[in-house]
C-alpha cells in the first residue's frame, strides 16, 4: 500500500456532470471546464489533507481489466506520461463517468489532480455529490471556463459532501505496454466497498485475495521452472529453493520482478515476467499470504526417474547440507545429503536408526 501522506498536488480540474446517465442519443449537458482551477497554499493543503485522510482508510488496489470497454486507462497513461492534455482529457473522463453512472445518480462533480505520491507523478480521479445540490458557480479567468478554489474546498471539507469516491494512479503503476495499476476507495460505501460502476469506468476491476494471488504466483512460478529448467536438475533446484525461500521469508510482500533480478538467470527473467502479466498478477507486487500453500512450501521435492522422492527443508539446501550434480556424460544426477540419520522407514515398517555407545 503506497504511503499516502506523502500525496501532494499541483493542478486540479472540475467538471459539472448531470445527473443520471448520458443518453447516447440526447445532447451533452456537462459544464465542462477549460482551465484548471487557481489555487492558494491554503486551498491547496486542505485539498491534499482531505485526500491523504480518504485514501489512506479503505484504499482498494485494483488492477487494469482488459474485458472493460473504458477508455480511461489509456487518457491516465497518457496524463502520467505527460503527453495528454488535462482539460482535454478529464473532459473525456468525465463523459465516460458520465455513460457508466446510475441513473438515479445525483449531479455530482468529476475532479481530475495531477500530483506526486511517493516523490512520483500521479493522477487523482475523483467524483463528488453535494446534499445541496452541487451549488458551485463557474468563473471565467483569462476567457476560459473553472471554478473558484472556495467552492471546492467546501466540497471536499464541508459536512454536506455524500460521496466521495477516489481513484489514484503512480507513473509506475501506468507505464505504457503494461497493465494499468492504482487504488480506489468510497466514503459513502461501508467496508471498504466501492461502487461497480465508478471501477468499471476506470476501466479496472478488484485485485484479487492476496491468498489466491500467492497461490497464483507460487503455482504459475513452479510452472515456469519445470519447463525452463527441463533437463538441468541443479537449475530446477535452485530455483525451487528460491521461490520456497521467498515464500517462508519473513516480509510481507512478493515481488515476481524482484525475484527474477534476484534468483533467475538472465536469459530467464523476461519469459518468466511475461508469464505473471498473463496470469494476472501484479509485475511490481502485492500482499503476501501463504494461507492456501502452506503445506506445500515446507519442503524442496525431488522426484527422480525411477520414482524415488527427496523431501527437504530449504535452510539445508541454503546452508551446502543438501546438493544436486550432474554426473559428467551421463543423463543422471547425485543427491547428495549431509545429516544425521533419525529413522528409516521400509517395507517391514519404520526403525530408529542404530547408534553406537
Amino acid at each position: 500500500m503506497p504511503d499516502f501522506g506523502t500525496l501532494t498536488i499541483s493542478e486540479v480540474i472540475l467538471h459539472r456532470v448531470p445527473a443520471g446517465r448520458r443518453d447516447e442519443d440526447g445532447p451533452d449537458q456537462i459544464e465542462y471546464s477549460e482551465a484548471t482551477i487557481e489555487l492558494g497554499t491554503r486551498d491547496r493543503d486542505f485539498i491534499q489533507l482531505r485526500l491523504r485522510t480518504t485514501l489512506g482508510g479503505m484504499a482498494r488496489p485494483v488492477v487494469e481489466d482488459p474485458e472493460e470497454a473504458s477508455t480511461s486507462p489509456d487518457l491516465i497513461r497518457g496524463l502520467l506520461a505527460g503527453s495528454g492534455d488535462i482539460v482535454g482529457d478529464s473532459a473525456q473522463l468525465a463523459q465516460g463517468l458520465h455513460r457508466k453512472q446510475k441513473w438515479m445518480s445525483s449531479v455530482g462533480l468529476v475532479m481530475v489532480i495531477r500530483g506526486t505520491l511517493e516523490k512520483e507523478g500521479c493522477l487523482i480521479i475523483a467524483k463528488m455529490e453535494h446534499e445541496e445540490g452541487m451549488r458551485v458557480q463557474q468563473t471565467t479567468v483569462n476567457g476560459k471556463r473553472t471554478y473558484r478554489a472556495e467552492y471546492l474546498r467546501d466540497l471536499i471539507l464541508g459536512e454536506g459532501t455524500q460521496v466521495f469516491k477516489v481513484g489514484v494512479f503512480t507513473a509506475s503503476g501506468a507505464k505504457a505496454g503494461e497493465t494499468l495499476a492504482g487504488h480506489v476507495v468510497d466514503v459513502q460505501q461501508g467496508g471498504g466497498g466501492v461502487a461497480e460502476y465508478f471501477v468499471e469506468f476506470l476501466g479496472c476491476r478488484f485485485v484479487q485475495r492476496s491468498d489466491v494471488q500467492t497461490e497464483a504466483f507460487f503455482k504459475t512460478t513452479q510452472s515456469f521452472i519445470a519447463r525452463a529448467t527441463k533437463g538441468d536438475p541443479e537449475a530446477t533446484a535452485e530455483y525451487e529453493i528460491a521461490l520456497l525461500s521467498e515464500l517462508q521469508n519473513r516480509s510481507t510482500r512478493l515481488s515476481p520482478e524482484q525475484f527474477a533480478l534476484r534468483h533467475l538467470r538472465p536469459e530467464h527473467r523476461d519469459d518468466y515476467l511475461a508469464r505473471i502479466t498473463a496470469s494476472g498478477l501484479p509485475v511490481k507486487g502485492f500482499t503476501k499470504d501463504n494461507g492456501l500453500i502452506t503445506s506445500s512450501i515446507r519442503r524442496v521435492k525431488f522426484q527422480t526417474g525411477r520414482g524415488a522422492t527427496v523431501l527437504v527443508p530449504p535452510p539445508m539446501y541454503e546452508d551446502g547440507s543438501v546438493a544436486v550434480e550432474d554426473v559428467e556424460g551421463e543423463e543422471t544426477s547425485t543427491i547428495t545429503i549431509t545429516d544425521k540419520i533419525s529413522s528409516v522407514t521400509g517395507a517391514s515398517g519404520p526403525k530408529r536408526a542404530e547408534t553406537s555407545e
